[in-house]
């Protein structure tokens, strides 16, 4: 009775209160942590939120209703063998690659009770929100169910959202999200973003849309629409992106940057933590390279760089460590399986991120403008730490190059150098500094698209053009065959006058001559 005097208050305070749908089945722990904050502001504004899910949570929000999946979709082999600390491939094909091993198969979509019985629902919903990485296949329940669909991408745009957007992404100064590069390209560095631009593109039609395209013939009937279709009716995208972090990009209205939607308010910090970093007078350094990298992994002689040049330093260190005990460590350091990131970081005693680049706790570091050392291992981790250093926020420290020596100097110069934190700083004042938080904007454009039943006033018509078109290929052949039309009648014209004045004047003057001859013959 409680919940639903609760529940009424809360629809009493809004226009409407609306039935939201959300399917995320991407196993990434890391891709979840973006979604959540969107989905349980929904519900705490009274929209009635139903979630199927991977990684489920017990709440109290009446109408807050979460369905686990956890049990039809795999942790990937991928992600598990990430957990061995190693060297990354730094081509950009590789990681092209990395996304279609993440694909869901046909038995776990296909023996996924919640999702079929789903299918063939009879609830009514207002907007279906799913993540746009390589899972168009579960568009279709948004077009099966009939209503307006928004797309959710951890990052920032990849090339085959662009072509499904309708919106330039021209690789000559936009950098590919796996490129590893910045906006600032070479030569060489252009050419390869080229080819992995283009790559990618034609890799996802045969990689991902084209098996989708099988499997849902088979799971859902030969009538659901192909996946390049239902990949063109998403009315909204949101993009975990920013252009004060990344290079400015041009977006058109139905693709909206919510980067930093994971940076949720900072909580105290456990005594023991909190302790540790108010008493050291020197400030601290936090270690952790995320939630699929294990730091034990690290191979004996990588560990030991840091432990050397953690041991040289008056810095305290904080050090994310999943094993029971770390060998060598020194006495200024801290060590635990687990660690509040976003809490450390939001201390003002904490002068230095080292990090793998992911980008939740990138994103976390720029807000609180705290320096980053990124070793980068895989995915768009490379192309996070070249813009930190781009901003002149961080540096990167490649994993092939780990030494005693480089750590050390590498560290030193972070923290001793005041232009890593000052940049960092203004970094972070940009990084803030929007209308409305990512959080309000998310919310906004959710319900304007339940409001206005869908986005398609927004849509381009680029996204629907064949790229021929779009490249306006077909404009330039058609002025080039009219130049070449031209340039050939203007050839052929002078050369049939010309061939004319010439047959006047030579002709006639060897008339006139053959009539003289004749004259004289006669004669």
């Amino acid at each position: 009775m409680f919940y639903s005097v609760v529940l009424l208050v809360l629809c009493a305070n809004f226009a409407k209160c609306y039935k939201i749908l959300g399917v995320f089945p991407f196993p990434g722990k890391s891709h979840y942590a973006v979604f959540d904050p969107l989905m349980v502001e929904l519900a705490h504004r009274g929209h009635n939120v139903t979630i199927y899910n991977i990684f489920p949570k017990s709440n109290t929000i009446p109408n807050y209703h979460e369905i686990d999946i956890s049990s039809c979709f795999k942790v990937s082999p991928i992600i598990n063998g990430i957990q061995d600390m190693k060297g990354t491939s730094t081509n950009g094909f590789d990681s092209v690659h990395m996304f279609f091993d993440f694909i869901p198969s046909y038995d776990e979509i296909s023996n996924c009770g919640p999702l079929l019985k789903l299918w063939n629902t009879t609830e009514k919903y207002d907007v279906f929100i799913t993540e746009s990485f390589n899972t168009d296949i579960f568009l279709l329940y948004g077009e099966k169910l009939n209503i307006p669909i928004i797309g959710f991408h951890t990052n920032m745009a990849l090339p085959w959202q662009s072509v499904q957007m309708g919106f330039p992404d021209n690789p000559s100064y936009l950098p590919v999200q796996y490129s590893g590069y910045t906006s600032k390209m070479n030569f060489l560095q252009r050419l390869h973003n080229f080819l992995i631009y283009s790559y990618g593109i034609i890799a996802y039609k045969s990689q991902s849309q084209n098996k989708f395209d099988d499997m849902a013939d088979l799971i859902f009937g030969p009538s659901v629409s192909k996946m390049e279709t239902i990949a063109r009716k998403v009315d909204l995208m949101f993009l975990n992106s920013h252009f004060t972090y990344y290079s400015p990009r041009p977006l058109v209205p139905n693709v909206i940057e919510i980067g930093g939607l994971n940076v949720r308010d900072s909580k105290p910090l456990p005594q023991n933590i909190e302790k540790f970093i108010n008493e050291s007078k020197h400030g601290v350094v936090y270690f952790c390279m995320g939630s699929l990298l294990r730091g034990e992994t690290f191979p004996p002689e990588k560990r030991e760089a840091f432990l050397y040049a953690f041991s040289k330093i008056p810095q305290r260190v904080l050090w994310k460590w999943e094993g029971d005990v770390l060998p060598g460590k020194s006495d200024n350091i801290m060590i635990s399986k687990w660690m509040p990131q976003r809490d450390i970081l939001a201390h003002p005693n904490v002068k230095l991120f080292i990090s793998h680049g992911g980008l939740l706790g990138t994103s976390e570091a720029v807000y609180e403008g705290v320096p980053v050392l990124g070793i980068p291992i895989f995915g768009d981790q490379r192309t996070n730490i070249k813009s930190l250093e781009a901003n002149g926020a961080g540096e990167l420290l490649d994993y092939n190059e780990i030494s005693k020596e480089v750590v050390l100097e590498k560290i030193q110069r972070l923290l001793n150098d005041p232009k890593y934190k000052e940049n960092a700083k203004l970094l972070s004042d940009r990084y803030r500094d929007r209308p409305m938080s990512p959080l309000d904007t998310a919310v906004y454009w959710t319900e304007y698209v339940i409001r206005h039943k869908g986005a398609p006033h927004l849509r381009t018509a680029a996204a629907d053009m064949p790229w021929y078109q779009y490249l306006l290929l077909d404009v330039i052949a058609f002025i080039v065959a009219v130049l070449v039309a031209g340039l050939l009648i203007i050839y052929y014209t002078t050369k049939f006058i010309l061939r004319a004045i010439y047959g006047l004047i030579c002709g006639g003057g060897a008339k006139k001559g053959s009539s003289k001859s004749d004259k004289k013959k006669r004669n």
